[in-house]
């Protein structure tokens, strides 16, 4: 037979031919702010996550090609970035120089998985608090 001893709590049976004390239970809980302010932050970095990757097009929009007028600005950077980042593209915009290709590879695909870690993990806390208040 052995017991568990709690800080600021009576031993626990843990034999079944003894009587089961039993006492409330206290998960750690961490301190979060409240969704609203978790979702604004997550927004905030899904935005500098999005700017930077529209960034990154523009400063070699030479490298890629624009099936309208096959000149890419920076509002062709920011629809690319946003399509790209959000789904797999449109391809009317696409990369055509190797460094272009290159950074797509290297830069824009890790960008776009944590731009879809942002937006899951933001579900998965709102709910994940949600639950532990339930």
């Amino acid at each position: 037979m052995f017991h568990v001893k709690l800080p600021g709590h009576d031993a626990i049976a843990r034999q079944a031919d003894e009587r089961l004390v039993t006492h409330r239970v206290r998960l750690p809980r961490k301190v979060v702010d409240r969704p609203i302010r978790q979702v604004a932050k997550r927004v905030l970095l899904a935005l500098a996550v999005l700017v930077a990757t529209a960034l990154i097009v523009y400063a070699d929009h030479d490298g890629y090609h624009d099936n309208s007028d096959s000149s890419v600005g920076l509002l062709d950077a920011f629809y690319y970035a946003t399509v790209t980042l959000s789904t797999t593209g449109y391809g009317d915009i696409t990369p055509v120089s190797d460094a272009a290709r290159l950074t797509n590879i290297f830069v824009v695909t890790p960008l776009r998985v944590l731009f879809l870690i942002i937006l899951v993990g933001t579900t998965l806390e709102v709910l994940t608090e949600r639950t532990r208040v339930e």
